[in-house]
């Protein structure tokens, strides 16, 4: 669990789809200083698509300072989404994947409105992914590009009814390479089956959202019928089924193999079958410190013991995980990862 190295990238030379969806190269400086010049929007303000963007939502969100979030995706003109089973979707070069964040104003009530942050592109390039960031003003009328990073204090109505502040970090360029990969190696997070087969309302009601692509022609090939899918880990499925699937969602990207925490040896994939990877009565070797004086990752039975849990409370920087980009610990998910320990037979560490 070592801190995540960023690693700086050279010049950009952004492929981006003008308002009609053709393509085009640019350099650096021909890329849209604002969000409206993508012609991503119909009503940016209102984050209502364009005809050619297409919304979706994920099964197991990844927390980020309970902020909500907007998905979308604009293919080519004539490009086709290359469907896999398993792993994130291949896409053609000039393919724009959306995110923008917002903080509603009310957790507890929608109506109440929200406050838009930022919009996150990544822009499919001839063998990796280029990102950009656009950062909405105060009146929500406008987002502007931002390379370098921007803070941004907000202030909201919490689940318990309490006020809560907190200066909000849009990331630099560079650092969004700390999650997604570097250059070659850059991948789409949620974009992938088990993440994106459940139900989503396009205007007429609930469907099926890989059903509906497949429906309007966005795979090359016919999906399955038959797929496998993350559970909702704040929803009624088995307790370990909603553990794993959110440490799959916030954790299993640097924790995997090829992962920025690769060197942890702390496997956090759903695909994880041996219990020692996954943290069982592992002993961290790497957390120096930031283990609060716990032995080992996880303690069947002593959620108090665990390395795991005393990470994801922690708001400080040297000791929290993940490292970025949370500030504030995620209270439901350590209730979720606690009664997930509890109930692990205490079978005792070596």
């Amino acid at each position: 669990m070592t801190r995540l190295v960023w690693i700086a990238i050279g010049a950009l030379v952004a492929a981006c789809s003008g308002g009609g969806g053709g393509e085009k190269r640019q350099g650096q400086a021909d890329v849209p200083e604002t969000l409206a010049e993508w012609g991503l929007f119909a009503d940016g303000a209102q984050q209502l698509p364009a005809d050619d963007v297409h919304p979706y939502e994920v099964i197991a969100p990844l927390y980020s300072d309970y902020t909500a979030k907007y998905r979308f995706i604009r293919l080519p003109e004539g490009g086709r989404i290359d469907y896999r089973a398993d792993g994130p979707w291949q896409f053609p070069e000039g393919t724009v994947v959306v995110k923008t964040f917002s903080m509603p104003h009310d957790q507890r009530d929608p109506a109440a409105g929200e406050r838009l942050l930022e919009t996150r592109l990544l822009v499919r390039e001839r063998n990796h992914w280029r990102p950009h960031t656009y950062v909405w003003n105060e009146a929500q009328t406008e987002a502007k590009r931002a390379i370098a990073g921007v803070r941004l204090p907000i202030e909201w109505k919490h689940f318990d009814g309490g006020t809560r502040s907190l200066t909000y970090r849009v990331p630099n360029t560079n650092q969004c390479h700390g999650c997604h990969g570097e250059h070659e190696a850059s991948e789409l997070l949620g974009v992938r089956t088990a993440q994106l087969d459940r139900d989503f309302d396009f205007g007429s009601g609930p469907v099926n959202q890989i059903d509906h692509f497949a429906a309007l022609g966005l795979f090359a090939q016919a999906p399955p019928a038959q797929r496998e899918r993350l559970v909702d880990p704040f929803g009624d499925a088995p307790l370990e089924q909603r553990a794993r699937a959110y440490l799959e969602a916030n954790c299993a990207h640097c924790h995997h193999e090829n992962g920025a925490a690769w060197e942890t040896g702390l496997w956090l994939s759903t695909a994880t079958t041996n219990p020692v990877d996954l943290g069982i009565c592992r002993r961290p070797f790497s957390a120096g410190e930031a283990t609060g004086g716990r032995p080992f990752d996880i303690v069947p039975g002593h959620p108090e013991q665990s390395v795991m849990v005393f990470r994801m409370a922690s708001a400080d920087p040297e000791i929290k995980m993940p490292e970025l980009p949370t500030q504030i610990p995620h209270d439901e998910a350590i209730e979720l990862i606690t009664d997930w320990i509890a109930g692990m037979s205490p079978a005792g560490c070596p």
